[in-house]
């Protein structure tokens, strides 16, 4: 039977579990699941840049996965799946804070905050797909977040009455960020030292997050780490060479 463990973040306090990491001689870790970062992105939020979270009373239970994001199946057009109450994230660490004698935080740990892939239309934070347990090893806090895809995360519209700008999902990365800028400490991992990476559309998404003035404050004094990049390295051949 696993063993819970209670943290208390701004929002309220959260019930997570101790796990074993098959991956490091059955050492264990921290895990914290489905954790709010941004208020449900519906009704009349839908569309639109997240707004922060609400706090909760009592102890929210954070040892499964959130929904994901609506989005359909990968190479199954007509096959629908998740939820918009998505705007979750995942953190696994392998300690949690400890105070010296003197009052005094104990050393904080490296943070690394993952983008999931998917080509932007589907993909989760999902902890079966996003295993914390290799990288876990290494002392390092892992953050895995949601965020909304596909139409609910990209759709523009260029009518400013129907109040519909555009690119709600990079907008709740960078709200996610905030919230490991605000919580992290809580779960041992330095706000100081943090690691952005994503593979495929995640890794575009951290080079764009680069590019916007919007994610500045939270992208300083980060890390980045791409896996596949959002520019296109390729050199443009004329029409001449492509007809030889």
């Amino acid at each position: 039977m696993a063993t819970h463990v209670q943290v208390r973040i701004e929002s309220g306090i959260l019930e997570g579990y101790v796990t074993e990491n098959k991956e490091d001689s059955g050492k264990e870790y921290y895990s914290f699941q489905g954790i709010p970062y941004a208020r449900p992105p519906i009704g009349e939020l839908r569309f639109k840049a997240p707004e922060r979270v609400q706090p909760w009373e009592g102890v929210r239970e954070a040892t499964k996965d959130g929904d994901q994001c609506f989005s359909r199946f990968f190479n199954q057009i007509h096959e629908k799946a998740g939820s918009e109450d998505c705007l979750t994230l995942n953190v696994f660490t392998p300690k949690l804070p400890v105070q010296a004698e003197d009052g005094t935080e104990c050393h904080l740990l490296p943070v690394m905050v993952f983008i999931h892939g998917g080509s932007f239309t589907y993909g989760s934070n999902s902890k079966i797909k996003q295993n914390p347990e290799y990288l876990i090893r290494d002392d390092v806090v892992i953050v895995v977040i949601n965020y909304r895809i596909g139409l609910l995360g990209f759709l523009s519209l260029d009518d400013p009455s129907l109040d519909v700008p555009g690119n709600a999902g990079f907008k709740d990365m960078v709200m996610a960020l905030k919230w490991v800028n605000e919580n992290i400490k809580v779960f041992n991992g330095d706000p100081n030292n943090v690691t952005i990476f994503g593979q495929s559309a995640g890794a575009a998404s951290v080079h764009l997050l680069m590019l916007s003035s919007a994610a500045e404050e939270e992208l300083n004094n980060k890390d980045i780490v791409a896996m596949y990049s959002s520019l296109d390295t390729q050199e443009e051949e004329d029409c001449e060479t492509r007809l030889q």
